[in-house]
């Protein structure tokens, strides 16, 4: 065997050698690229609230007052087209509950009406008039009116049901973050209550 036939050989060894090596050497993971987390944005921006100062509306008969409490609403970024509020009230404290749309919606329309005075609940929903656009905003979806029972200072409520609702535009979800129900001391006998009729004197 020729002596240029032996480098022939021993180069060509050579070069599968370094191939042989390139090929087992452990390939290095590349270096991540650390990204921002992207802030998430919530769709359930809107809250709901009944008021804890009821207002005092007239005396029907008897000097027995009637009250109203607003239920509220603060949107956020949603813009609602729909209501649906699920209340149970204290029925050893009130009496005579009822409901009736607030300023929210123009126009609206009651899709719901069902109150049960024996158990306590209120079933209520109402929407926008047709073609109305969604709300933004903050505004008083209904109020509730009601008669107190019971001794001066003893504490009545009216609460929200988990199956309370909101929806908006752009989502088939409930867009209803958060909802606050009221407690309120009964107020004082309500033949000393001031009706705004003035009394014998």
């Amino acid at each position: 065997m020729s002596r240029r036939t032996i480098i022939l050989i021993i180069i060509l060894i050579g070069i599968t050698a370094i191939l042989l090596a390139i090929a087992l050497t452990p390939k290095q993971a590349p270096v991540p690229v650390k990204q921002r987390p992207t802030p998430s944005i919530s769709y359930a921006q809107t809250t709901l609230r009944i008021s804890n100062n009821p207002a005092l509306v007239n005396s029907t008969s008897s000097a027995v007052p009637l009250y109203s409490a607003d239920v509220t609403i603060i949107t956020g970024d949603n813009k609602v087209n729909a209501v649906q509020l699920e209340l149970a009230f204290d029925v050893a404290r009130l009496y005579n509950v009822d409901i009736k749309p607030g300023s929210l919606f123009q126009n609206s329309v009651e899709l719901l009406k069902k109150v049960d005075n024996q158990k306590g609940t209120i079933s209520y929903a109402l929407a926008g008039g047709l073609g109305q656009k969604g709300v933004t905003g903050g505004g008083t979806v209904a109020v509730i009116t009601f008669q107190e029972k019971g001794k001066a200072g003893e504490i009545a409520s009216i609460n929200f049901l988990p199956k309370t609702l909101v929806t908006a535009q752009g989502t088939d979800k409930s867009v209803l973050k958060t909802a606050v129900g009221a407690t309120f001391p009964i107020q004082e006998s309500p033949s000393r209550l001031n009706t705004g009729t003035p009394s014998a004197q």
